[in-house]
């Protein structure tokens, strides 16, 4: 195994291309689930070891924390995924790893129909749009947001936006601890220990991914309001179809501007479709990215060995 460095996202890319043939999409849905980019992965290096090698032309991608492993995607290359390789990347799981009983592949987009003795179960959905809707925010459906950032702009009208540069590091990281200081006050993460270790564990891939945007190709806004940095919100291309966003943090004390910013960045990209992920399990989240007019829910698949759960 190798360790995965910003070097490996030319080979990485080279390997998901080669994939894209033979992934089943849904008819003019050409896209993939943000997993299966370098940078989703790559932003979380603080959090996890990431280790890949190559297999019969398949490219794994391993995760290790606390000295065990799992596969944060599934392997991918030039073939359809096959149960011998399933077989293969756990049976090195289980000799790398002290706890065998956490192994997993994750994201599996086409489960092998051969496949036996494996736990299958739905990963987090992801939410897909529309960007012409988001753009244009036409009908009843959007009433309140064309409101909110109406608002927004009256209350501000001298804000400034602007595309995100490396010049805005330092503001963007202040701006997330502020804004989770203030998450941390909310109901559910006070009643929730969980959901403020999720905050603390943000801002080191919000470090990772602001300090390496350019060599990411990471892209976005940011807005500023009286010369200071109150949103910012930064995605990629993860398909020639799709832009997938990334980050989003704003000022709670702006009302509107969440709206704004989002809406701003729909405006300026040019992709079919907008990516938001998922939420993470969080009932706030949740509802914030059902309150816009979804157009798929990207459901994969994640696994475990039957055999290593007993």
């Amino acid at each position: 195994m190798r360790e995965l460095t910003l070097d490996d996202q030319q080979i990485f890319n080279q390997y998901l291309a080669s994939s894209h043939r033979h992934w089943q999409f849904q008819p003019e849905f050409i896209t993939i689930p943000s997993a299966y980019s370098f940078t989703a992965h790559y932003i979380w290096r603080d959090f996890y070891d990431f280790f890949w090698m190559t297999q019969n032309d398949f490219f794994c991608l391993f995760a290790r924390q606390d000295g065990d492993y799992f596969m944060p995607i599934a392997p991918f290359g030039s073939r359809p995924l096959e149960p011998e390789i399933i077989e293969w990347v756990f049976r090195l799981m289980e000799n790398q790893s002290q706890r065998t009983n956490i192994l997993r592949v994750e994201n599996i987009i086409d489960v092998p129909s051969r496949l036996t003795g494996f736990q299958i179960f739905e990963a987090e959905t992801e939410y897909v749009y529309c960007r012409t809707k988001l753009k244009d925010l036409r009908g009843n459906t959007y009433k309140s947001k064309r409101h909110s950032i109406n608002q927004f702009q009256a209350n501000h009208p001298a804000a400034e936006v602007s595309l995100f540069q490396s010049s805005d590091v330092i503001d963007c990281l202040a701006l997330y601890k502020e804004w989770a200081l203030n998450r941390k006050k909310s109901r559910a993460a006070v009643k929730d220990e969980l959901v403020r270790s999720m905050l603390d564990d943000s801002l080191c891939a919000h470090r990772q991914g602001l300090l390496a945007a350019d060599q990411l190709g990471l892209l976005g806004l940011v807005v500023r309001i009286d010369g200071r940095l109150c949103a910012y919100t930064l995605g990629y291309t993860l398909s020639p179809s799709t832009f997938c966003v990334l980050f989003e943090v704003t000022d709670l004390d702006y009302k509107g501007l969440a709206q704004f910013v989002f809406h701003q960045l729909c405006v300026q990209r040019h992709e079919k479709w907008i990516n938001v992920m998922g939420d993470s399990g969080l009932s706030h989240l949740r509802l914030v990215k059902k309150s816009y007019s979804i157009n798929f829910l990207f459901k994969s698949s994640d696994l475990n060995d039957l055999n290593l759960l007993s």
